[in-house]
């Protein structure tokens, strides 16, 4: 059932980014409403930072519209601007712009800063593992406090949290608890909606068996998204799922033979694997929602918000070519979107028919978790490599005739349905075929073939490489788990401690640094001396560090390189670790490289020398903890002699070494440094400087751990 937003309008609703009545927008996954002017900027960000929808022309589901409105309701947008409610912080960081503000660059700075780098979010604390948050939130879905689980989302936590204990994921508890509302923010944030708990029930089986006979057909349409936007697209109806009849694909007018251009690019689509088959639908609903959105936004918009987006903005956590394909979807016309979505539709029910000729795996049951973001792991492709080269170009759809099949033989029987789609809220993970039913790509191109044998055997072969790589990171997990508690064991000795022999390792220290200085060369050591009286740290430079040695395409975060695309709230976690350091400063990562580097190429310094300069960093850390635990006015002279024992450990280092660890440790301890320097020049609360204490010493450590003989 869909109603027209229009008439269910509240007489108190006020834009949430510049506070402009009458908001004509609402963004989904930030449960907020926006003016137009806003809405514009939201808009360029792209869908997987700012899902928006018009409130006065849209059609919404009624829960869905419940969900922003409930949202709305409980104002939440205080989680967005959360550190801006702070009395105590300047007034020049809690400006927020007013309605006659310009857009440009007022208002668009202020919302790129809130939404693009969340800037103003609550940060969740430094000790609480990310589990915590997924168990707080399966916690949380079953109850109406909507705030509190969008509180959880944005400070990262993860919609498909599964609860060994319990054997459910966030959706299946809020369905269970017939909570609609919960139910669609989880889906707008990513969480899938096929998942089985330990028992094999989907979350609409339970809210079938809860009682909730309504919510269980939201969340089969749901599960149906990405295609019935694509038959409403073509033409304008809707499946029935409640009668079993899950497609509809139209057949074309035009009977004009079929050239030897547009046969190859039928082709080309049936033999797609069915992950990148996918990842073509998820680009092509992102697509049908720009143009409707843009129809919409030409008609209604005025003035400077008449700018629209020609094309889909792009997406970082996609490769390369990928977003360059999604990019050229855009100059299809209507004829030829057409033609492709009806390809589209027809291989779809093809996959879907020939998934159902298979029993779901046991092993799916007994295992919940291999749901589709987990099985993304077997895939053999890397996310670099271009996912576009098999699709049908511009000119093959150009040229596309009508295939004369019969549905019958293609389309699911009543009752049948699609185990997995693509969810509306991102162009993320999600699938349009259940992977625990996905046949390899070699019998995809053959209706009904089975499996074959060998085909089985690679399988196997693969799954077993992967099960090694992660029982390999999971022995890496263990060992960083040990050097933090081994970490702060030695911390809470050093607070504590404070003896002569701090005096007597400062003289040797400085004799060592003299004999160290005779060793090398005096040009490349009066030059890096003079780098290092003028370096100044930024966490930028630690970042842009870290995307240089990663890659271009692949951001340093949490995650695998090949864990392939991000969720939304994956994407919210990689904005909460990365992207909020990037506005603290712009300089490039050339000025600090260049003016530290003498010696690339040199020799790295002895095990013993780092020890000697790492104990006069831990020494100056503990002087720092002492004077802040005993609320010293001034803490500037503390922060200098920190920065200075660190510099005098960066010294002993090339500009470039060919350890790749290395390099990323040394990163590291520029950026605590910084970030120790930064607490200590002005006044700030007792936790910053402790955590800014704690990541310099923890980087002292892996830098020193990196030197030990047994490493």
């Amino acid at each position: 059932m869909i109603i027209s937003r229009s008439k269910h309008r509240s007489s108190v609703e006020i834009c949430a980014d510049c506070g402009a009545s009458d908001p004509s927008w609402a963004s989904i996954n930030r449960g907020l409403l926006l003016c137009a002017e806003c809405c514009s900027v939201h808009r360029s960000m792209g869908r997987h930072i700012s899902h928006v929808k018009s409130l006065r022309q849209g059609s919404w589901p009624p829960s869905l519209l419940a969900m922003v409105q409930a949202l709305t309701a409980q104002n939440v947008n205080c989680i967005w601007e959360h550190s801006l409610l702070d009395t105590s912080a300047p007034k020049h960081l809690r400006k927020k712009p007013q309605p006659k503000d310009p857009l440009h660059p007022v208002k668009s700075e202020f919302i790129l800063a809130k939404h693009l780098r969340l800037a103003y979010v609550l940060r969740a604390r430094r000790d609480e593992p990310p589990s915590e948050l997924g168990r707080q939130l399966h916690s949380a879905v079953r109850s109406s406090s909507l705030d509190t689980a969008m509180r959880l989302l944005a400070q990262g936590a993860d919609p498909n949290y599964y609860n060994q204990e319990k054997g459910t994921t966030c959706l299946h508890v809020a369905c269970r608890a017939g909570q609609p509302a919960q139910a669609e923010l989880l889906v707008a944030w990513g969480a899938e909606p096929t998942a089985r708990d330990h028992a094999g029930n989907t979350p609409a089986d339970c809210a079938r068996q809860g009682g909730h006979s309504e919510l269980a057909e939201r969340l089969t349409e749901l599960v149906y998204e990405a295609t019935d936007r694509m038959i409403y697209f073509l033409t304008g109806e809707r499946p029935e799922h409640a009668a079993g009849r899950h497609y509809i694909v139209p057949r074309a007018h035009d009977t004009h033979e079929m050239t030897d251009v547009a046969k190859a690019a039928r082709g080309k689509l049936q033999l797609l694997p069915n992950h990148l088959f996918e990842e073509l639908v998820m680009d092509i609903y992102d697509e049908i929602d720009r143009r409707e959105t843009e129809a919409i936004w030409q008609t209604s918009a005025t003035g400077l918000e008449r700018s629209g987006v020609v094309f889909l903005p792009v997406n970082p956590a996609l490769s390369a070519p990928r977003n360059q394909g999604r990019q050229k979807l855009a100059r299809l016309s209507t004829a030829e979107m057409a033609t492709l979505l009806r390809d589209v539709l027809v291989d779809a029910t093809r996959r879907q028919h020939i998934a159902t000729l298979q029993p779901r795996a046991p092993t799916a049951l007994m295992n919940p978790l291999l749901s589709a973001s987990h099985l993304k792991h077997f895939s053999h492709l890397s996310d670099d490599e271009p996912l576009y080269d098999s699709v049908a170009s511009d000119e093959d759809y150009a040229a596309l005739a009508p295939i004369d099949l019969h549905l019958s033989t293609v389309l699911p029987r009543a009752g049948e349905t699609v185990s997995s789609t693509y969810n509306p809220s991102l162009p993320l993970e999600h699938t349009l075929c259940d992977p625990r039913r996905t046949h390899s790509p070699t019998s995809l191109a053959h209706t009904a073939i089975p499996e074959q044998n060998p085909e089985i055997e690679t399988l196997k072969k693969e799954l077993n490489t992967k099960d090694s790589t992660i029982t390999e990171l999971k022995n890496q997990l263990k060992s960083l788990q040990t050097i933090v508690e081994q970490l702060t064991k030695e911390n809470s000795v050093l607070k504590t401690t404070s003896s002569v022999d701090d005096d007597q390792s400062m003289t040797s220290q400085m004799s060592m640094n003299d004999s160290s200085s005779n060793v090398l060369e005096p040009s490349k050591m009066q030059e890096r001396g003079k780098s290092l009286e003028t370096e100044h740290f930024t966490p930028s430079e630690e970042v842009d560090a870290k995307l240089l040695t990663k890659g271009a395409q692949r951001p340093v975060s949490m995650y695998e390189t090949r864990e392939g695309p991000k969720n939304n709230w994956q994407v919210t976690k990689h904005q909460l670790t990365t992207l909020p350091s990037l506005e603290r400063s712009l300089a490039p990562l050339g000025a600090e490289e260049g003016a530290a580097g003498a010696g690339a190429g040199g020799a790295l310094p002895g095990a013993a020398l780092v020890q000697a300069r790492a104990e006069a960093v831990t020494r100056a850390i503990s002087e720092l903890w002492a004077a802040a635990r005993d609320l010293h006015p001034r803490l500037a002279p503390r922060g200098h002699a920190i920065r200075h024992a660190v510099r005098a450990l960066l010294a002993l280092f090339p500009q470039s070494c060919g350890d790749r660890e290395l390099s990323l440790v040394l990163c590291e301890l520029r950026a605590a440094c910084e970030e120790v320097s930064l607490a200590c020049s002005a006044p700030s609360p007792l936790n910053d400087v402790r955590a800014a204490a704690y990541d310099l010493a923890k980087a002292t450590k892996l830098l020193v751990t990196h030197f030990q003989p047994d490493s």
